[in-house]
Formats: C-alpha cells, sequence, structure tokens
C-alpha cells in the first residue's frame, strides 16, 4: 500500500495505491481498506481504477474500500478528495494508520510447507490427502 494525503486548505486529498506482491497464480481475497479521515469532514468525492468499490462512512470518520479479489502482480488505486467544514480554528488531526484485511488461499508468507503427514486414528478416520494453506492479514496497519 503506497498513501501519498495533502492537506490543501479546506480539502484533504488522497491517492492510495495497493500492490499485490505475490505470484500471479494467487489472488487475495476479501480485501477491506480503511482510509481515516479528519473529523471534521463533510463531503467525499471517490474515484477507483481498477478492482472494488469504495464509500464514504461518516460515523466512523473513514473511507471504506472494499476489493472482492485482487489477482497476484496486479495493482488498483484510488483517488479521493474529502472536503473539510469550515471552522473558526481548525483541529489538529493526528492522521491514524491505513488499516488493510485480506486473506490469501494456498500461500504462506513464511515459505513453511507440508511436505509429510500421518494420521493415527483408531477409529479408522478416513484422511484426506491434501493440505490447505490460507493466510490472513492479522494487523496489517500502514502509517500516512
Amino acid at each position: 500500500v503506497l498513501p501519498v494525503v495533502r492537506e490543501r486548505g479546506r480539502q484533504v486529498e488522497y491517492e492510495v495505491l495497493v500492490k499485490a506482491n505475490f505470484s500471479a497464480k494467487l489472488s487475495a481475497s476479501g480485501m477491506v481498506v480503511t482510509i481515516p479521515t479528519p473529523p471534521s469532514a463533510t463531503t467525499c468525492r471517490i474515484k477507483v481504477s481498477g478492482a472494488g468499490k469504495a464509500k464514504y462512512h461518516p460515523e466512523e470518520n473513514a473511507l471504506v474500500w472494499k476489493i472482492s479479489r485482487l489477482q497476484g502482480l496486479q495493482e488498483t488505486s484510488l483517488t479521493a478528495v474529502v472536503d473539510l467544514a469550515a471552522m473558526s480554528k481548525p483541529a489538529p488531526w493526528s492522521r491514524p494508520p491505513i488499516s488493510l484485511d485480506f486473506q490469501v488461499l494456498m500461500f504462506t508468507a513464511s515459505g513453511l510447507l507440508v511436505r509429510f503427514l500421518k494420521v493415527f486414528e483408531k477409529a479408522n478416520y478416513p484422511s484426506v490427502k491434501w493440505v490447505r494453506y490460507m493466510t490472513k492479514a492479522g494487523s496489517y496497519q500502514i502509517r500516512i
């Protein structure tokens, strides 16, 4: 995730680029990118080029960008302009981090692979000779 945030008077401009740095054979699914906005935000104009849909949630003070599937080695971007309320004394904005949630099936970030698995079961349990790998983002945050 490569974020660029510019504060210009009563506007905040966002340019966020998401790149998938894994094999083209794999894909990330269920991606949710949460981009914080200032508490004084009133309206938002969003443009997504590539995959996904984005929406402004004023109750969370955030832009929520949902990408159902992103193929490996692809990238997608979001551009948004947030208008701020006119205030006599603007409150300082702490710029909380952007958070990202996703999962990648059949991928191990550590490279750990199961080569051999043997099941000892007295009840003649029918084992399936297949291992499913799934990488899920725990707490992935990017400072802006």
